[in-house]
């Protein structure tokens, strides 16, 4: 069985720690021989530093599906193509040229201005980076989120914005790009397929992964988005809620 874990509010605390019932529950996951797969919206440089060490070593899925990275080395790519980021960065500078917008290439996060932002950035002059893809694109806004609609009615075709409640940031992604399609790729890297997968998510971002996965599982915490289509709600993040599926798992197929 193959277990893929989002980060952000489901196997990570709202303090981003790992209880230690979770620590043990993987452990014993790992040890029956199974399998465990990180599926996050997070750049590469921001994932290996919360993962307990029993974790270390697996794939990762990261920037909600732009890339897949197996043993260190980036295996898939799914981006922004340098023509889409162009004209999103052109909108803004002409639209909304307040907005703090920020572009993901390899593994460094360039922004038009500072901000308040926790984490490494750098500010740069965004057009001139636009001749190469872009894993997100992204937009903060450090007063609450404005009215997106204008940008929304603006994006290329071929991208796609990741708008969730838990956050006012905004994420513009491809629109091929998602967690599950990276993850179908890995799967068939392996000679698996989503019927031997268990996936575990909280946000937008996962419910086409959870969808499709044999059993969908939603934390307690999850957008209502994601519980409509878990088959199992499990407690939240907080409540080692992951380890509560481990042991489920584990204690149906003893």
């Amino acid at each position: 069985m193959i277990l893929v874990l989002d980060l952000d509010d489901t196997l990570l605390r709202t303090d981003k720690s790992i209880g230690t019932r979770t620590r043990a529950a993987l452990r014993r996951w790992l040890d029956a021989g199974h399998t465990v797969v990180v599926a996050t919206g997070r750049p590469p440089r921001a994932v290996g530093g919360v993962l307990p060490d029993e974790l270390s070593d697996v794939p990762r899925i990261v920037y909600n599906g732009a890339q897949v990275i197996v043993d260190g080395t980036i295996v898939y790519r799914n981006e922004i193509a340098p023509e889409d980021v162009r004209a999103v960065v052109r909108w803004t500078q002409d639209a909304m040229p307040h907005w703090h917008i920020g572009l993901e290439i390899d593994d460094q996060l360039y922004l038009n201005r500072d901000t308040a932002k926790p984490g490494a950035y750098t500010v740069a002059n965004l057009p001139a980076l636009c001749d190469q893809p872009a894993a997100k694109v992204i937009f903060l806004f450090p007063n609450g989120r404005d009215d997106v609609t204008p940008l929304l009615a603006a994006l290329p075709a071929t991208t796609r914005a990741l708008i969730t409640p838990k956050f006012s940031m905004v994420q513009l992604c491809g629109y091929t790009t998602d967690k599950a399609d990276a993850l179908a790729f890995l799967l068939a890297q392996r000679g698996a397929t989503y019927a031997d997968v268990i996936a575990v998510g909280d946000d937008v971002n996962d419910v086409e992964m959870v969808r499709r996965a044999r059993i969908g599982v939603a934390m307690d915490n999850a957008v209502d988005e994601v519980k409509a289509i878990a088959d199992w709600i499990t407690p939240t993040s907080d409540e080692d809620g992951v380890a509560c599926v481990i042991e489920r798992l584990l204690d149906e197929s003893a």
